[in-house]
Protein backbone atom coordinates (compact mmCIF):
# COMPACT_ATOMS: atom_id res chain seq x y z
CA UNK A 1 0.00 0.00 0.00
CA UNK A 2 2.81 2.39 0.92
CA UNK A 3 4.54 1.53 -2.36
CA UNK A 4 1.40 2.47 -4.32
CA UNK A 5 1.12 5.77 -2.50
CA UNK A 6 4.76 6.50 -3.27
CA UNK A 7 4.20 5.77 -6.96
CA UNK A 8 1.21 8.08 -7.01
CA UNK A 9 3.36 10.82 -5.52
CA UNK A 10 6.05 10.23 -8.14
CA UNK A 11 3.48 10.50 -10.93
CA UNK A 12 2.10 13.67 -9.36
CA UNK A 13 5.59 15.16 -9.07
CA UNK A 14 6.39 14.53 -12.72
CA UNK A 15 3.03 15.97 -13.73
CA UNK A 16 3.78 19.08 -11.64
CA UNK A 17 7.20 19.40 -13.23
CA UNK A 18 5.64 19.15 -16.68
CA UNK A 19 3.15 21.94 -15.91
CA UNK A 20 5.84 24.15 -14.44
CA UNK A 21 8.08 23.57 -17.48
CA UNK A 22 5.23 24.87 -19.60
CA UNK A 23 5.45 28.26 -17.96
CA UNK A 24 6.66 31.24 -19.85
CA UNK A 25 9.76 33.43 -19.84
CA UNK A 26 11.89 32.30 -16.88
CA UNK A 27 9.41 29.68 -15.73
CA UNK A 28 11.50 26.83 -17.13
CA UNK A 29 14.43 27.75 -14.87
CA UNK A 30 12.68 26.90 -11.62
CA UNK A 31 14.72 25.11 -8.97
CA UNK A 32 12.54 22.22 -7.79
CA UNK A 33 13.34 20.08 -4.78
CA UNK A 34 12.88 16.46 -5.94
CA UNK A 35 12.09 15.38 -2.39
CA UNK A 36 9.33 17.96 -1.81
CA UNK A 37 6.33 15.63 -2.15
CA UNK A 38 4.06 17.38 0.33
CA UNK A 39 4.67 21.03 -0.51
CA UNK A 40 5.85 23.17 -3.37
CA UNK A 41 8.09 26.21 -3.24
CA UNK A 42 6.16 29.47 -3.75
CA UNK A 43 8.13 30.11 -6.96
CA UNK A 44 6.86 26.85 -8.47
CA UNK A 45 3.27 27.54 -7.51
CA UNK A 46 3.42 31.16 -8.63
CA UNK A 47 4.89 30.36 -12.04
CA UNK A 48 2.12 27.90 -12.78
CA UNK A 49 -0.54 30.35 -11.63
CA UNK A 50 0.82 33.18 -13.78
CA UNK A 51 1.18 31.01 -16.88
CA UNK A 52 -2.37 29.68 -16.51
CA UNK A 53 -3.75 33.18 -16.00
CA UNK A 54 -1.82 34.44 -19.02
CA UNK A 55 -3.15 31.66 -21.25
CA UNK A 56 -6.71 32.19 -20.06
CA UNK A 57 -7.12 35.96 -19.65
CA UNK A 58 -4.54 37.11 -22.20
CA UNK A 59 -5.13 34.19 -24.53
CA UNK A 60 -8.39 32.37 -25.15
CA UNK A 61 -10.81 34.72 -23.34
CA UNK A 62 -9.13 37.78 -24.83
CA UNK A 63 -9.36 36.36 -28.32
CA UNK A 64 -12.84 34.90 -28.19
CA UNK A 65 -14.57 37.48 -26.05
CA UNK A 66 -12.81 40.53 -24.63
CA UNK A 67 -11.30 41.87 -27.88
CA UNK A 68 -14.75 41.97 -29.46
CA UNK A 69 -16.35 43.63 -26.44
CA UNK A 70 -13.62 46.29 -26.46
CA UNK A 71 -14.18 46.90 -30.20
CA UNK A 72 -10.59 46.01 -31.04
CA UNK A 73 -11.65 43.11 -33.29
CA UNK A 74 -14.26 43.26 -36.04
CA UNK A 75 -16.80 40.53 -36.72
CA UNK A 76 -15.57 36.94 -36.56
CA UNK A 77 -17.06 33.49 -36.10
CA UNK A 78 -18.06 31.94 -32.79
CA UNK A 79 -20.85 32.48 -30.27
CA UNK A 80 -18.78 34.59 -27.87
CA UNK A 81 -17.59 36.81 -30.71
CA UNK A 82 -21.21 37.25 -31.76
CA UNK A 83 -22.27 38.33 -28.28
CA UNK A 84 -23.52 35.03 -26.88
CA UNK A 85 -21.74 32.10 -25.22
CA UNK A 86 -21.17 28.36 -25.21
CA UNK A 87 -21.91 26.52 -21.98
CA UNK A 88 -19.00 24.09 -22.34
CA UNK A 89 -16.46 26.87 -22.86
CA UNK A 90 -17.76 28.76 -19.83
CA UNK A 91 -17.50 25.64 -17.70
CA UNK A 92 -13.91 25.11 -18.83
CA UNK A 93 -12.90 28.73 -18.27
CA UNK A 94 -14.49 28.78 -14.82
CA UNK A 95 -12.67 25.62 -13.77
CA UNK A 96 -9.38 26.92 -15.16
CA UNK A 97 -9.78 30.13 -13.18
CA UNK A 98 -10.37 28.39 -9.88
CA UNK A 99 -8.17 25.31 -10.30
CA UNK A 100 -5.27 26.26 -12.58
CA UNK A 101 -5.02 29.98 -11.83
CA UNK A 102 -6.26 30.67 -8.31
CA UNK A 103 -5.66 27.46 -6.36
CA UNK A 104 -1.86 27.34 -6.73
CA UNK A 105 -1.51 31.01 -5.89
CA UNK A 106 -3.78 30.66 -2.86
CA UNK A 107 -1.59 27.79 -1.62
CA UNK A 108 1.31 30.24 -1.28
CA UNK A 109 -0.81 32.47 0.97
CA UNK A 110 -2.14 29.55 3.03
CA UNK A 111 1.21 27.80 3.45
CA UNK A 112 3.65 30.64 4.02
CA UNK A 113 1.70 33.51 5.64
CA UNK A 114 3.02 32.71 9.12
CA UNK A 115 6.64 32.45 8.00
CA UNK A 116 8.47 35.82 8.07
CA UNK A 117 11.07 34.48 5.63
CA UNK A 118 8.38 34.48 2.95
CA UNK A 119 6.75 37.82 3.77
CA UNK A 120 7.35 39.49 0.37
CA UNK A 121 6.40 36.39 -1.58
CA UNK A 122 3.11 36.06 0.28
CA UNK A 123 2.34 39.73 -0.42
CA UNK A 124 3.17 39.21 -4.09
CA UNK A 125 0.75 36.27 -4.13
CA UNK A 126 -1.89 38.60 -2.67
CA UNK A 127 -1.24 41.11 -5.46
CA UNK A 128 -1.71 38.37 -8.02
CA UNK A 129 -4.84 37.12 -6.28
CA UNK A 130 -6.21 40.67 -6.45
CA UNK A 131 -5.54 40.80 -10.18
CA UNK A 132 -7.17 37.41 -10.78
CA UNK A 133 -10.31 38.29 -8.85
CA UNK A 134 -10.47 41.77 -10.39
CA UNK A 135 -10.92 40.04 -13.75
CA UNK A 136 -13.46 37.54 -12.41
CA UNK A 137 -15.68 40.03 -10.58
CA UNK A 138 -15.75 42.59 -13.42
CA UNK A 139 -16.57 39.83 -15.91
CA UNK A 140 -19.22 37.83 -14.04
CA UNK A 141 -20.20 39.92 -11.02
CA UNK A 142 -20.19 38.43 -7.53
CA UNK A 143 -18.28 35.13 -7.52
CA UNK A 144 -17.09 32.53 -4.99
CA UNK A 145 -14.32 34.21 -3.03
CA UNK A 146 -13.83 33.49 0.67
CA UNK A 147 -15.14 29.92 0.58
CA UNK A 148 -13.36 29.22 -2.71
CA UNK A 149 -10.09 30.41 -1.16
CA UNK A 150 -10.59 27.72 1.51
CA UNK A 151 -10.93 25.05 -1.15
CA UNK A 152 -14.64 24.38 -0.56
CA UNK A 153 -16.49 22.95 -3.56
CA UNK A 154 -19.97 24.19 -2.67
CA UNK A 155 -19.43 27.84 -1.93
CA UNK A 156 -21.29 31.06 -1.31
CA UNK A 157 -20.86 33.84 -3.83
CA UNK A 158 -19.43 37.01 -2.33
CA UNK A 159 -20.93 40.26 -3.57
CA UNK A 160 -19.11 42.65 -5.89
CA UNK A 161 -18.60 45.11 -3.05
CA UNK A 162 -17.22 42.45 -0.68
CA UNK A 163 -14.70 41.29 -3.29
CA UNK A 164 -13.60 44.78 -4.29
CA UNK A 165 -13.20 45.75 -0.63
CA UNK A 166 -11.02 42.72 0.02
CA UNK A 167 -8.77 42.98 -3.02
CA UNK A 168 -8.24 46.71 -2.59
CA UNK A 169 -7.25 46.09 1.02
CA UNK A 170 -4.81 43.38 -0.10
CA UNK A 171 -3.25 45.76 -2.60
CA UNK A 172 -2.95 48.46 0.06
CA UNK A 173 -1.27 45.95 2.37
CA UNK A 174 1.18 44.84 -0.32
CA UNK A 175 2.00 48.37 -1.46
CA UNK A 176 2.79 49.43 2.11
CA UNK A 177 4.43 46.31 3.54
CA UNK A 178 6.63 44.80 0.84
CA UNK A 179 10.21 45.25 2.00
CA UNK A 180 12.47 46.36 -0.85
CA UNK A 181 15.37 44.65 0.90
CA UNK A 182 13.41 41.58 1.95
CA UNK A 183 12.96 38.14 0.41
CA UNK A 184 12.69 37.93 -3.37
CA UNK A 185 10.57 35.88 -5.71
CA UNK A 186 13.16 34.18 -7.93
CA UNK A 187 12.64 33.23 -10.64
CA UNK A 188 9.94 35.83 -11.19
CA UNK A 189 7.96 35.65 -14.46
CA UNK A 190 6.84 39.29 -14.33
CA UNK A 191 9.42 41.56 -12.64
CA UNK A 192 12.51 39.34 -12.39
CA UNK A 193 12.63 39.56 -8.60
CA UNK A 194 12.42 43.36 -8.44
CA UNK A 195 10.42 44.03 -5.27
CA UNK A 196 10.21 47.76 -6.02
CA UNK A 197 8.34 47.03 -9.24
CA UNK A 198 5.93 44.77 -7.36
CA UNK A 199 5.16 47.73 -5.09
CA UNK A 200 4.55 49.91 -8.15
CA UNK A 201 2.31 47.27 -9.72
CA UNK A 202 0.30 46.93 -6.48
CA UNK A 203 -0.30 50.69 -6.31
CA UNK A 204 -1.03 51.02 -10.03
CA UNK A 205 -3.49 48.11 -9.95
CA UNK A 206 -5.13 49.60 -6.87
CA UNK A 207 -5.73 52.87 -8.74
CA UNK A 208 -7.05 50.98 -11.78
CA UNK A 209 -9.58 49.05 -9.69
CA UNK A 210 -10.59 52.16 -7.72
CA UNK A 211 -11.38 53.98 -10.97
CA UNK A 212 -13.17 50.91 -12.35
CA UNK A 213 -15.63 50.88 -9.44
CA UNK A 214 -15.99 54.66 -9.10
CA UNK A 215 -19.40 54.61 -10.75
CA UNK A 216 -20.87 51.77 -8.71
CA UNK A 217 -19.04 52.16 -5.38
CA UNK A 218 -17.97 55.83 -5.23
CA UNK A 219 -17.15 55.95 -1.51
CA UNK A 220 -14.93 52.85 -1.58
CA UNK A 221 -13.32 54.03 -4.81
CA UNK A 222 -12.54 57.50 -3.46
CA UNK A 223 -11.15 56.11 -0.21
CA UNK A 224 -8.54 54.04 -2.03
CA UNK A 225 -8.05 56.48 -4.90
CA UNK A 226 -7.14 59.38 -2.62
CA UNK A 227 -4.94 57.17 -0.44
CA UNK A 228 -2.96 55.67 -3.30
CA UNK A 229 -2.51 58.94 -5.22
CA UNK A 230 -0.45 60.19 -2.27
CA UNK A 231 2.07 57.49 -3.21
CA UNK A 232 2.45 58.79 -6.75
CA UNK A 233 6.19 58.07 -6.85
CA UNK A 234 5.33 54.42 -6.30
CA UNK A 235 3.38 54.05 -9.56
CA UNK A 236 4.69 52.60 -12.80
CA UNK A 237 6.59 55.58 -14.20
CA UNK A 238 8.32 54.49 -17.42
CA UNK A 239 7.85 51.99 -20.23
CA UNK A 240 10.74 49.97 -18.82
CA UNK A 241 8.54 49.38 -15.76
CA UNK A 242 5.43 48.28 -17.67
CA UNK A 243 3.67 45.34 -16.01
CA UNK A 244 3.54 42.66 -18.70
CA UNK A 245 3.86 38.93 -19.15
CA UNK A 246 5.58 37.25 -22.09
CA UNK A 247 4.94 33.90 -23.66
CA UNK A 248 8.00 31.89 -24.76
CA UNK A 249 9.74 30.70 -27.91
CA UNK A 250 9.49 26.98 -27.09
CA UNK A 251 6.40 25.30 -28.53
CA UNK A 252 4.87 24.50 -25.13
CA UNK A 253 5.15 28.19 -24.26
CA UNK A 254 3.88 29.70 -27.52
CA UNK A 255 1.28 32.44 -27.31
CA UNK A 256 -2.35 31.58 -27.91
CA UNK A 257 -2.43 33.82 -30.99
CA UNK A 258 0.59 32.21 -32.60
CA UNK A 259 -0.62 28.68 -31.90
CA UNK A 260 -4.13 29.38 -33.21
CA UNK A 261 -3.50 31.70 -36.14
CA UNK A 262 0.07 31.27 -37.37
CA UNK A 263 1.29 27.74 -36.60
CA UNK A 264 -1.83 26.19 -38.14
CA UNK A 265 -3.97 27.46 -40.98
CA UNK A 266 -7.25 28.49 -39.32
CA UNK A 267 -10.66 28.86 -40.83
CA UNK A 268 -10.95 32.23 -42.57
CA UNK A 269 -14.02 33.22 -40.58
CA UNK A 270 -12.30 32.99 -37.20
CA UNK A 271 -9.25 35.06 -38.10
CA UNK A 272 -9.13 38.28 -36.07
CA UNK A 273 -9.57 41.47 -38.08
CA UNK A 274 -9.08 44.96 -36.69
CA UNK A 275 -12.32 46.67 -35.76
CA UNK A 276 -13.66 49.28 -38.19
CA UNK A 277 -14.18 51.95 -35.51
CA UNK A 278 -10.75 51.46 -33.99
CA UNK A 279 -9.00 52.11 -37.32
CA UNK A 280 -11.41 54.97 -38.04
CA UNK A 281 -10.27 56.75 -34.87
CA UNK A 282 -6.61 56.21 -35.66
CA UNK A 283 -7.07 57.36 -39.25
CA UNK A 284 -9.04 60.52 -38.43
CA UNK A 285 -6.17 62.09 -36.49
CA UNK A 286 -3.29 60.85 -38.63
CA UNK A 287 -2.19 58.64 -35.75
CA UNK A 288 1.17 56.98 -36.59
CA UNK A 289 0.43 54.22 -34.07
CA UNK A 290 -1.90 52.81 -36.71
CA UNK A 291 1.04 51.46 -38.71
CA UNK A 292 2.62 49.93 -35.59
CA UNK A 293 -0.58 48.16 -34.54
CA UNK A 294 -2.32 47.28 -37.81
CA UNK A 295 -1.03 44.86 -40.45
CA UNK A 296 -1.70 46.16 -43.99
CA UNK A 297 -4.04 44.04 -46.07
CA UNK A 298 -2.31 41.76 -48.58
CA UNK A 299 -5.24 42.45 -50.92
CA UNK A 300 -6.16 46.17 -50.58
CA UNK A 301 -9.43 47.70 -51.73
CA UNK A 302 -9.72 50.32 -54.50
CA UNK A 303 -10.70 53.79 -53.33
CA UNK A 304 -11.79 56.80 -55.35
CA UNK A 305 -10.90 59.96 -53.48
CA UNK A 306 -10.86 63.72 -53.97
CA UNK A 307 -7.68 65.54 -52.96
CA UNK A 308 -6.01 68.89 -53.51
CA UNK A 309 -3.87 68.98 -56.62
CA UNK A 310 -0.14 68.95 -55.96
CA UNK A 311 1.02 72.38 -54.84
CA UNK A 312 -2.53 73.75 -54.54
CA UNK A 313 -4.85 74.45 -51.63
CA UNK A 314 -7.87 75.27 -53.79
CA UNK A 315 -7.94 73.03 -56.87
CA UNK A 316 -9.04 69.43 -56.33
CA UNK A 317 -8.62 66.31 -58.44
CA UNK A 318 -10.15 62.82 -58.30
CA UNK A 319 -7.77 59.91 -57.86
CA UNK A 320 -7.93 56.15 -57.51
CA UNK A 321 -5.56 54.26 -55.23
CA UNK A 322 -5.41 51.11 -53.15
CA UNK A 323 -6.12 51.32 -49.43
CA UNK A 324 -4.31 48.71 -47.36
CA UNK A 325 -5.56 49.67 -43.89
CA UNK A 326 -9.29 49.17 -43.40
CA UNK A 327 -11.18 47.62 -40.50
CA UNK A 328 -14.01 45.13 -40.44
CA UNK A 329 -17.36 46.31 -39.04
CA UNK A 330 -18.64 44.48 -36.00
CA UNK A 331 -20.99 41.85 -37.38
CA UNK A 332 -19.61 42.20 -40.90
CA UNK A 333 -21.98 43.96 -43.28
CA UNK A 334 -25.07 43.14 -41.24
CA UNK A 335 -27.67 45.89 -41.09
CA UNK A 336 -30.88 46.46 -39.15
CA UNK A 337 -34.16 45.58 -40.82
CA UNK A 338 -36.00 48.69 -41.97
CA UNK A 339 -32.97 50.74 -42.94
CA UNK A 340 -33.54 50.03 -46.64
CA UNK A 341 -29.90 50.62 -47.49
CA UNK A 342 -28.58 49.93 -50.98
CA UNK A 343 -25.62 47.59 -50.50
CA UNK A 344 -24.30 48.67 -53.89
CA UNK A 345 -23.32 51.92 -52.17
CA UNK A 346 -21.36 50.08 -49.49
CA UNK A 347 -17.70 50.21 -50.49
CA UNK A 348 -17.04 47.21 -48.20
CA UNK A 349 -19.86 45.09 -49.62
CA UNK A 350 -18.54 41.80 -50.95
CA UNK A 351 -15.03 42.31 -49.54
CA UNK A 352 -13.76 38.89 -48.50
CA UNK A 353 -12.95 38.39 -44.82
CA UNK A 354 -9.29 37.67 -45.47
CA UNK A 355 -8.84 41.10 -47.07
CA UNK A 356 -9.51 43.14 -43.92
CA UNK A 357 -6.55 44.39 -41.91
CA UNK A 358 -5.32 42.27 -39.03
CA UNK A 359 -3.25 42.90 -35.90
CA UNK A 360 0.44 43.53 -36.57
CA UNK A 361 1.91 40.07 -37.03
CA UNK A 362 5.31 40.53 -35.42
CA UNK A 363 3.76 42.23 -32.37
CA UNK A 364 0.43 40.54 -31.70
CA UNK A 365 0.92 37.16 -33.39
CA UNK A 366 4.47 36.33 -32.25
CA UNK A 367 5.41 33.17 -30.38
CA UNK A 368 6.74 35.19 -27.45
CA UNK A 369 4.39 38.15 -27.65
CA UNK A 370 3.65 40.20 -24.54
CA UNK A 371 0.38 40.75 -22.75
CA UNK A 372 0.17 44.09 -20.95
CA UNK A 373 -1.33 44.30 -17.48
CA UNK A 374 -0.67 48.03 -16.91
CA UNK A 375 1.53 50.35 -18.97
CA UNK A 376 3.10 53.71 -18.24
CA UNK A 377 0.78 55.31 -20.79
CA UNK A 378 -2.28 53.82 -19.11
CA UNK A 379 -1.21 54.88 -15.62
CA UNK A 380 -0.83 58.48 -16.82
CA UNK A 381 -4.37 58.46 -18.24
CA UNK A 382 -5.59 56.94 -14.98
CA UNK A 383 -3.83 59.65 -12.99
CA UNK A 384 -5.44 62.26 -15.24
CA UNK A 385 -8.87 60.86 -14.39
CA UNK A 386 -7.99 60.62 -10.69
CA UNK A 387 -6.96 64.28 -10.74
CA UNK A 388 -10.21 65.12 -12.52
CA UNK A 389 -12.12 63.39 -9.71
CA UNK A 390 -10.27 65.40 -7.07
CA UNK A 391 -8.26 62.45 -5.77
CA UNK A 392 -4.98 64.37 -5.84
CA UNK A 393 -1.90 64.38 -8.02
CA UNK A 394 1.21 66.52 -8.47
CA UNK A 395 0.47 67.56 -12.07
CA UNK A 396 -2.46 69.07 -13.91
CA UNK A 397 -4.97 66.86 -15.73
CA UNK A 398 -3.66 68.23 -19.01
CA UNK A 399 -0.05 67.32 -18.14
CA UNK A 400 -0.98 63.75 -17.22
CA UNK A 401 -2.98 63.46 -20.46
CA UNK A 402 -0.09 64.60 -22.64
CA UNK A 403 2.35 62.41 -20.67
CA UNK A 404 0.11 59.47 -21.49
CA UNK A 405 0.20 60.21 -25.21
CA UNK A 406 3.98 60.61 -25.15
CA UNK A 407 4.41 57.33 -23.28
CA UNK A 408 2.12 55.52 -25.72
CA UNK A 409 4.00 56.76 -28.77
CA UNK A 410 7.26 55.71 -27.15
CA UNK A 411 5.80 52.31 -26.28
CA UNK A 412 4.91 51.66 -29.93
CA UNK A 413 8.19 53.08 -31.18
CA UNK A 414 6.65 55.83 -33.33
CA UNK A 415 7.45 59.53 -33.67
CA UNK A 416 5.18 62.51 -34.30
CA UNK A 417 3.63 62.94 -30.85
CA UNK A 418 4.16 66.72 -30.90
CA UNK A 419 2.22 67.15 -34.16
CA UNK A 420 -0.45 64.69 -33.07
CA UNK A 421 -1.11 66.59 -29.83
CA UNK A 422 -1.82 69.76 -31.82
CA UNK A 423 -4.68 68.28 -33.84
CA UNK A 424 -8.24 69.41 -33.12
CA UNK A 425 -9.87 66.93 -30.80
CA UNK A 426 -6.53 65.72 -29.47
CA UNK A 427 -5.30 69.11 -28.27
CA UNK A 428 -6.45 69.79 -24.73
CA UNK A 429 -9.52 72.02 -24.67
CA UNK A 430 -10.27 71.52 -28.38
CA UNK A 431 -13.05 69.56 -30.09
CA UNK A 432 -13.36 67.81 -33.45
CA UNK A 433 -16.20 66.68 -35.69
CA UNK A 434 -14.37 63.56 -36.79
CA UNK A 435 -15.30 61.13 -39.57
CA UNK A 436 -18.59 59.26 -39.91
CA UNK A 437 -18.60 55.50 -39.67
CA UNK A 438 -19.82 53.24 -42.47
CA UNK A 439 -23.49 53.87 -41.67
CA UNK A 440 -23.22 57.48 -40.55
CA UNK A 441 -24.33 56.45 -37.05
CA UNK A 442 -21.20 57.08 -35.02
CA UNK A 443 -18.29 59.45 -35.57
CA UNK A 444 -14.69 59.60 -34.45
CA UNK A 445 -15.20 63.15 -33.18
CA UNK A 446 -13.84 64.04 -29.75
CA UNK A 447 -15.43 66.70 -27.58
CA UNK A 448 -13.62 69.19 -25.38
CA UNK A 449 -14.79 67.26 -22.30
CA UNK A 450 -11.65 66.10 -20.43
CA UNK A 451 -13.15 62.70 -19.65
CA UNK A 452 -13.91 62.09 -23.33
CA UNK A 453 -10.30 62.79 -24.22
CA UNK A 454 -8.84 60.66 -21.44
CA UNK A 455 -11.02 57.65 -22.23
CA UNK A 456 -10.42 57.90 -25.98
CA UNK A 457 -6.64 57.97 -25.61
CA UNK A 458 -6.63 55.17 -23.08
CA UNK A 459 -8.57 53.03 -25.58
CA UNK A 460 -6.39 53.95 -28.54
CA UNK A 461 -3.18 53.21 -26.65
CA UNK A 462 -4.22 49.94 -24.97
CA UNK A 463 -4.72 47.63 -27.94
CA UNK A 464 -4.95 43.95 -26.95
CA UNK A 465 -6.01 44.78 -23.37
CA UNK A 466 -9.50 43.62 -24.20
CA UNK A 467 -10.82 43.05 -20.71
CA UNK A 468 -9.61 46.42 -19.40
CA UNK A 469 -11.20 48.35 -22.23
CA UNK A 470 -14.49 46.42 -22.04
CA UNK A 471 -14.62 47.47 -18.39
CA UNK A 472 -13.75 51.04 -19.34
CA UNK A 473 -16.67 51.18 -21.77
CA UNK A 474 -19.15 49.63 -19.32
CA UNK A 475 -18.06 52.15 -16.72
CA UNK A 476 -18.02 55.31 -18.89
CA UNK A 477 -20.10 54.60 -22.05
CA UNK A 478 -17.77 57.01 -23.88
CA UNK A 479 -16.13 54.85 -26.54
CA UNK A 480 -17.29 55.70 -30.09
CA UNK A 481 -18.57 52.23 -30.97
CA UNK A 482 -21.84 50.70 -32.14
CA UNK A 483 -23.89 47.57 -31.49
CA UNK A 484 -23.42 44.19 -33.13
CA UNK A 485 -25.74 44.07 -36.16
CA UNK A 486 -25.35 40.35 -36.76
CA UNK A 487 -25.41 38.76 -33.29
CA UNK A 488 -25.63 35.06 -32.60
CA UNK A 489 -29.06 33.64 -33.42
CA UNK A 490 -29.35 32.35 -29.86
CA UNK A 491 -29.81 35.93 -28.64
CA UNK A 492 -33.07 36.27 -30.55
CA UNK A 493 -32.09 39.87 -31.31
CA UNK A 494 -31.76 41.85 -34.53
CA UNK A 495 -28.86 43.72 -32.97
CA UNK A 496 -27.07 43.50 -29.66
CA UNK A 497 -25.22 45.99 -27.48
CA UNK A 498 -22.00 44.72 -25.88
CA UNK A 499 -22.81 42.36 -22.99
CA UNK A 500 -23.04 43.92 -19.56
CA UNK A 501 -21.38 40.82 -18.11
CA UNK A 502 -20.70 37.19 -18.89
CA UNK A 503 -23.09 34.62 -17.41
CA UNK A 504 -22.18 32.18 -14.66
CA UNK A 505 -21.47 28.72 -16.10
CA UNK A 506 -25.01 27.30 -16.30
CA UNK A 507 -23.91 23.65 -16.37
CA UNK A 508 -21.32 23.21 -13.64
CA UNK A 509 -22.48 25.88 -11.19
CA UNK A 510 -26.17 25.03 -11.36
CA UNK A 511 -25.31 21.37 -10.96
CA UNK A 512 -22.57 21.37 -8.33
CA UNK A 513 -23.16 24.66 -6.51
CA UNK A 514 -26.85 25.22 -7.02
CA UNK A 515 -27.58 27.15 -3.83
CA UNK A 516 -24.75 29.65 -4.39
CA UNK A 517 -25.62 29.93 -8.08
CA UNK A 518 -29.30 30.68 -7.42
CA UNK A 519 -28.56 33.24 -4.70
CA UNK A 520 -26.00 35.08 -6.85
CA UNK A 521 -28.28 35.07 -9.90
CA UNK A 522 -31.13 36.48 -7.82
CA UNK A 523 -29.01 39.52 -6.96
CA UNK A 524 -28.76 40.45 -10.65
CA UNK A 525 -31.37 42.71 -12.25
CA UNK A 526 -32.20 40.29 -15.07
CA UNK A 527 -30.94 37.13 -13.45
CA UNK A 528 -28.01 35.19 -14.86
CA UNK A 529 -28.16 36.96 -18.20
CA UNK A 530 -25.80 38.90 -20.47
CA UNK A 531 -28.00 41.97 -20.08
CA UNK A 532 -27.80 42.15 -16.27
CA UNK A 533 -25.64 45.18 -15.48
CA UNK A 534 -22.97 44.85 -12.83
CA UNK A 535 -22.92 47.37 -10.02
CA UNK A 536 -19.69 48.80 -11.48
CA UNK A 537 -21.46 49.54 -14.80
CA UNK A 538 -22.80 52.98 -15.60
CA UNK A 539 -26.54 53.01 -16.39
CA UNK A 540 -27.42 53.90 -19.95
CA UNK A 541 -30.29 53.94 -22.41
CA UNK A 542 -29.72 51.59 -25.37
CA UNK A 543 -29.86 53.12 -28.84
CA UNK A 544 -33.03 52.52 -30.84
CA UNK A 545 -31.19 51.66 -34.04
CA UNK A 546 -34.22 51.19 -36.37
CA UNK A 547 -35.24 54.80 -35.73
CA UNK A 548 -31.94 56.27 -36.94
CA UNK A 549 -31.36 57.99 -40.26
CA UNK A 550 -28.55 56.05 -41.89
CA UNK A 551 -26.59 56.17 -45.12
CA UNK A 552 -23.48 54.51 -46.48
CA UNK A 553 -20.38 56.67 -46.78
CA UNK A 554 -16.64 56.22 -47.12
CA UNK A 555 -15.29 58.73 -44.62
CA UNK A 556 -13.14 55.89 -43.26
CA UNK A 557 -11.14 55.96 -46.52
CA UNK A 558 -11.43 59.58 -47.59
CA UNK A 559 -8.10 61.43 -47.39
CA UNK A 560 -6.66 58.47 -45.52
CA UNK A 561 -3.08 59.54 -46.22
CA UNK A 562 -3.87 63.26 -46.15
CA UNK A 563 -5.95 65.83 -48.05
CA UNK A 564 -3.57 66.44 -50.95
CA UNK A 565 -1.87 64.74 -53.86
CA UNK A 566 1.42 65.64 -52.19
CA UNK A 567 0.42 63.52 -49.17
CA UNK A 568 -0.08 60.50 -51.43
CA UNK A 569 3.32 61.09 -52.97
CA UNK A 570 4.98 61.47 -49.55
CA UNK A 571 3.36 58.24 -48.35
CA UNK A 572 4.58 56.40 -51.43
CA UNK A 573 1.04 55.48 -52.52
CA UNK A 574 0.65 54.76 -56.27
CA UNK A 575 -2.46 56.46 -57.66
CA UNK A 576 -4.25 57.20 -60.90
CA UNK A 577 -5.78 60.56 -61.77
CA UNK A 578 -9.37 60.29 -63.02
Amino acid sequence: MKKNIFLVKIVYLFFTLFIINSCTKQFEDLNIDPNAFNSSAPENLFAGSVKSTLDLVGGVMNDQMFMMYASYYGGKGGQFSNFFFTENALDNWWKQFYVDCIKNNQEIIDTYSDNPDFKNRVLIAKIWKSYQYSVLVSTFGGVPFEDASKGLNATNYSTEEEIYTSILDMLKEAGEQIDKNGDQLLPDPIFNGNTELWIKFANSLRLKIALRISEGFPTLAQQHGVDVMIKESDFISSNSENALIKWGSEQQNWSYNYSRYIFVEPLIDILPNINFHYILNLKTYGDPRLFAIVEPSNNPIDIIDEVFKSGSTTEKIRVRYKLAHFGRPLGGNGIVDGWNLNQNLNVLSGVATQRFSRPKKEVFMAQDMSFNLITNAEINFMKAEAKLKGWGGSKTIEQYYYDGIDASFQQYGVSGASQYKQRDGIRWGSASVGDKDLYGIQTSGISADPMDKIVRQRWLGSFNQGHDMWCLQKRTRLLPIIAHFNPDGSTGLDWSEIPERMVYPPLSESGFNNAGYIAASARLANGNDLTSPLQMNKPYTPVNYPSLNVEFNQDFATNFYGPSEDDLIAAGIPYTKL
